[in-house]
C-alpha cells in the first residue's frame, strides 16, 4: 500500500467525520422545529483496493447518504388518526351547537311550552265563555309558534355557519394542495432521481401533508422520482407537480341548498368520511338538516292536528268573512296535486257549513262534498258560493291562491263535521296557520277577536268539546309521527340527540388520545434526542481526532523516508 493511499485513507476519515459532526449539530439544532425528522449520516466502506496475493485492502470510509428517521406506517397511522380526530372535534361542536340550542330541560324549552299550551286548552275547558281565559290561550299559542320559527332560525343558523366553514376550509385545502405540488417539483429538481437527499423539502412537504390531513382524510403514494401523490379514497388531487384542486359547489332546488365536494379539474365529486371537511358535511346531512326536519314535522302536525279539531268547533260568534291560513300555488290544480302544494293529506268528504241569521238566529246547514283528487280550489270556492242561500253569502279564491268566504250583512259563519280534513288542510277556521318551523303562526283573525276561538262543538253555548279535545292532543298518539304524541315526538327527538352528543364527545376524547399516542411514537422514531446527538457528536470528535492523529503518524513516517533518502 501506498503513503498517497493511507493519507487518502486519513482524508477520507476526516471528511466523513467533518460531515457527521455537522449532521449531529444540525440535528441538535432542529430539536424544536416543528415538522422536522432526524437526520442519520449513513457511513459506508470505500471500495477496498486488491494487492496481490494478500488479497485486498481498505482505502477509508465514505459518507454514503444522510437520510431522515421516518417510519411511513406509522406516519400513514398518524394521518389518519389526525383526520380522525379534527372529525369527532367537528362532530362534538355542532351536536353539541344544536343540542344548546335547543336548550331542552329549562322551564323555556320547547317541552315546557306544549305542555303550556296544551294545559290552557284545559283550563279553557273548565271556563269555555271567559274572554280572560280566551286571552291566555291565544298567548300560550303566540308564544309556542314564535318560540318554534326562533328554534328553527337558530338550527338555520348553524346550517349557514357549516356553509361558511365549508367555504373556507375547501379554499384551505385548495391552497394547501398547490403548495404540496410545488414542494414535489422542487424536490423532483433537487433530487434527480437520486432517491432522497432534499431532507428540508421533504420535511417541510410532510408538514403540508399532515395539514391536509386535518381537512381530508388521505392516501399518499411516492414515485420512485421523489414526488408524492395523494388521494381521496381512490381520486387523485394531487399528480407529481400537479395540483388538480377542489372545490365547493353549491346548488339549489325546489327542497333546499345542496353542497358538495368536487375535484376542481374534472368536476369528479369527493366523498370525504373523515378530516374536517368530511365531518361538516356529515353534520349538515346526518344532524342539522334531520333537526330542522324534526321541528318541521313537530310544527306542521301541531297546526293540522290542532286546526284538524278546531276548524270544526265553534267560538262564542261566528265569522262574518274568513279566510284561509294555508295559501294554494294554482288554484286550477287538484287539491291534492303536487302543482296545488297543500302541504297537509286531504281525503274524499265533506264538510258542513252553517249561515246563522245574526237577528233571528235561525241557521242554514249546507254539506259541501270535497273529492281532493278532482276538486280544483277554484271549484270548491264555485260550489260553496252555489250551495250557500242566496243572498247570504259567497266563496272566492284571493289573487295569493287563499279561500275567503264572505257572509252578507247580518249573517255568520260556523263549520263542523268535516270528514274531508280540508278544512284543516287549508286552515279555514283554523288556530295556525303556516305549514312547518319557519311559518307557523297564530290565526291574526283569533287574535283581534278571541271570541272566535273555537271552545265547543255543535253549537251548544257552553260547550267545552274542542278545549277537551286540543287538551288530550299532548298525550293522544298521531300516526303521521309513528304513533307517538306531539310532545312524546320531540323528546324522543331530544332524546336522541343528548345520545348521540355523548357519543360524539366520547369518541372525540378517544381520538384525542389515539393522536397523542402516535405522536408519541413518531417523536421517538422521528425526533432528536438531545442526548443522543451529544453521545454521537463525540463519537465523531473522537473520529476526527483519530484520523488527524494518524495523518500525522503518516506524515512522520513520510519525514523519515524521505531523511532516508
Amino acid at each position: 500500500m501506498s503513503i498517497n493511499g493511507a493519507l487518502q485513507i486519513g482524508q477520507s476519515a476526516i471528511l466523513a467525520s467533518q460531515a457527521a459532526i455537522q449532521v449531529a449539530g444540525n440535528n441538535m439544532a432542529n430539536a424544536s422545529t416543528p415538522g422536522y425528522h432526524r437526520q442519520i449520516a449513513r457511513l459506508s466502506p470505500s471500495r477496498p483496493e486488491f494487492i496481490g496475493r494478500a488479497g485486498f485492502i481498505g482505502t477509508g470510509v465514505q459518507l454514503s447518504r444522510i437520510v431522515r428517521s421516518v417510519d411511513s406506517a406509522l406516519q400513514s397511522r398518524t394521518r389518519s388518526a389526525i383526520s380522525d380526530q379534527n372529525a369527532a372535534e367537528i362532530d362534538s361542536r355542532f351536536l353539541n351547537a344544536i343540542e344548546s340550542v335547543r336548550n331542552e330541560l329549562t322551564s323555556q324549552d320547547l317541552s315546557s311550552r306544549l305542555s303550556a299550551f296544551f294545559n290552557s286548552f284545559s283550563e279553557l275547558s273548565n271556563s269555555p265563555n271567559d274572554e280572560a281565559v280566551r286571552t291566555v290561550v291565544i298567548q300560550q299559542g303566540s308564544g309556542l309558534a314564535t318560540a318554534i320559527r326562533e328554534l328553527r332560525a337558530e338550527h338555520t343558523n348553524v346550517r349557514t355557519e357549516i356553509d361558511r366553514a365549508l367555504g373556507a376550509t375547501v379554499r384551505t385545502v385548495d391552497g394547501l394542495l398547490e403548495q404540496v405540488a410545488e414542494v414535489n417539483r422542487q424536490i423532483v429538481e433537487a433530487e434527480q432521481g437520486t432517491n432522497g437527499g432534499a431532507n428540508a423539502l421533504r420535511d417541510r412537504r410532510d408538514e403540508l401533508v399532515a395539514e391536509v390531513a386535518q381537512y381530508l382524510p388521505i392516501n399518499t403514494i411516492e414515485q420512485p422520482n421523489g414526488a408524492l401523490d395523494i388521494h381521496v379514497g381512490s381520486t387523485p388531487i394531487v399528480l407529481a407537480g400537479d395540483s388538480r384542486g377542489v372545490v365547493l359547489r353549491t346548488e339549489a332546488s325546489a327542497s333546499g341548498t345542496t353542497v358538495s365536494l368536487r375535484v376542481k379539474a374534472d368536476g369528479t365529486t369527493l366523498n370525504p368520511d373523515a378530516g374536517q371537511v368530511g365531518a361538516l358535511f356529515r353534520q349538515r346531512s346526518d344532524t342539522v338538516d334531520p333537526a330542522i326536519n324534526d321541528l318541521d314535522t313537530l310544527a306542521s302536525q301541531l297546526a293540522f292536528q290542532v286546526n284538524r279539531i278546531h276548524s270544526q268547533g265553534q267560538g262564542t260568534r261566528g265569522f262574518s268573512s274568513v279566510t284561509a291560513l294555508n295559501r294554494v300555488d294554482d288554484p286550477t290544480a287538484n287539491l291534492s296535486a303536487d302543482a296545488a302544494g297543500v302541504p297537509f293529506e286531504m281525503r274524499n268528504g265533506s264538510f258542513e257549513l252553517h249561515v246563522t241569521n245574526s237577528s233571528t238566529g235561525i241557521r242554514t246547514t249546507v254539506l259541501i262534498a270535497v273529492d281532493p283528487a278532482t276538486t280544483t280550489l277554484d271549484e270548491l270556492a264555485a260550489t260553496i258560493t252555489a250551495a250557500m242561500p242566496a243572498g247570504t253569502g259567497s266563496a272566492s279564491v284571493t289573487p295569493d291562491g287563499a279561500l275567503k268566504i264572505d257572509a252578507a250583512g247580518g249573517y255568520q259563519l260556523s263549520f263542523s263535521n268535516d270528514t274531508s280534513s280540508v278544512l284543516a288542510a287549508l286552515g279555514v277556521n283554523g288556530f295556525f296557520g303556516g305549514s312547518d318551523g319557519s311559518d307557523i303562526a297564530i290565526n291574526q283573525q283569533i287574535i283581534d277577536d278571541p271570541r272566535l276561538l273555537a271552545s265547543g262543538r255543535d253549537h251548544i253555548a257552553g260547550s267545552n268539546a274542542v278545549a277537551l279535545d286540543i287538551a288530550a292532543l299532548e298525550d293522544l298518539s298521531v300516526d303521521s309521527l309513528g304513533g307517538r304524541s306531539l310532545r312524546g315526538y320531540w323528546q324522543s327527538c331530544t332524546t336522541d340527540l343528548a345520545v348521540r352528543t355523548q357519543a360524539s364527545n366520547t369518541k372525540a376524547e378517544s381520538t384525542r388520545l389515539v393522536r397523542e399516542s402516535l405522536d408519541a411514537q413518531s417523536q421517538a422514531a422521528s425526533g432528536v434526542s438531545l442526548d443522543e446527538e451529544s453521545i454521537n457528536m463525540l463519537s465523531y470528535q473522537r473520529q476526527f481526532q483519530a484520523a488527524a492523529r494518524y495523518i500525522a503518524t503518516i506524515d512522520e513516517t513520510l519525514q523519515t523516508l524521505l531523511s532516508i533518502v
